[in-house]
């Protein structure tokens, strides 16, 4: 696949067996209510979602979220490594990782909307942004800037989370992806 300069979206991996991490998260369903503090700030763009913090910021202040790039493994990494290590690893290996940020699990409800926002910060300036698709419908799309994506299952996108964005899912089920940062040597994904 080839892509312009212009290119808001690139997906770098498809086809991913998603289905180990799944069945740990459906067997733990308590995970989701941990953190909710990416919901709950004032203004969040995020209202709609659900988060797991597998890796995060050192504390949950606006400094910590917005201007630390530090990230640290949470406690729910121990349970989900079994699943979630051999899935990310041939993309960390792929990307070229030189440092691995967040890594959040994130679930857009049912008639869920994330609103148009773009990411600002010290740490959104540092890291590239990625999305592997866990669960979707025919019913959830993803924007950036005047183009419009639509994610499949088992693929893995960076998109340019720097320019305003947004992500729907009109349809009745969940659509559950895996977002996470990091800085690359790939060279699709300027940040």
């Amino acid at each position: 696949m080839t892509h312009t300069q212009e290119s808001n979206f690139i997906r770098i991996a498809e086809g991913l067996d998603v289905e180990p991490l799944l069945k740990l998260l459906d067997a733990k369903p308590e995970l989701w209510k941990e953190i909710d503090a990416r919901q709950k700030c004032t203004n969040s763009p995020h209202k709609d979602t659900e988060s797991i913090y597998v890796r995060g910021p050192l504390k949950m202040t606006l400094y910590y979220v917005l201007w630390d790039t530090g990230s640290y493994d949470y406690p729910c990494m121990e349970y989900l490594k079994p699943a979630l290590v051999p899935l990310m690893r041939p993309i960390l290996e792929k990307l070229g990782v030189k440092d691995m940020g967040r890594l959040l699990i994130v679930n857009l409800k049912p008639s869920g909307h994330v609103t148009k926002h773009n990411d600002q910060g010290t740490y959104a300036d540092h890291y590239s942004r990625f999305h592997l698709v866990l669960k979707s419908n025919r019913w959830c799309r993803q924007t950036c800037g005047d183009q419009e994506q639509k994610f499949e299952e088992g693929e893995v996108w960076w998109f340019n989370h720097k320019k305003l964005h947004t992500a729907d899912n009109v349809g009745m089920t969940d659509r559950v992806h895996i977002i996470f940062d990091c800085v690359t040597e790939y060279p699709l994904c300027p940040v």
